[in-house]
């Protein structure tokens, strides 16, 4: 048996969340949001306790910054685009790159499962 490797942004939301559970998830600031980090929605994340939260890239492969609250679970009301003006930006690029070559090598483990 094969497993077809669907990405975050395929897959319904399988936590407890009453905005997004059963739901595809493009948006990240919905009111009453309480998906965890690791919700199917949720799409590789980097968890930065330095700055207080995490970042991760949206449908668009834009950065996003979402605020901690406690251990897996994040501040959606405050998420927002990591952009011009955001304390994060100029470490973005950076932060992009990273992100999408973990993804990238992380590819054929996910497809030999």
């Amino acid at each position: 048996m094969y497993r077809t490797y669907r990405n975050p942004y395929e897959r319904a939301c399988d936590c407890t969340c009453p905005a997004h559970h059963g739901q595809q998830r493009w948006t990240y600031n919905d009111p009453g949001c309480h998906c965890l980090a690791t919700c199917a929605s949720q799409p590789m994340i980097l968890l930065t306790p330095e700055v207080g939260g995490a970042m991760f890239l949206n449908y668009h492969g834009a950065l996003w910054y979402v605020p901690a609250l406690e251990p897996g679970h994040w501040d959606w009301r405050y998420a927002t685009p990591v952009d011009v003006g955001h304390p994060l930006f100029d470490a973005a690029d950076l932060i992009i790159d990273l992100l999408r070559d973990t993804h990238k090598a992380l590819l054929p483990l996910i497809h030999r499962m």
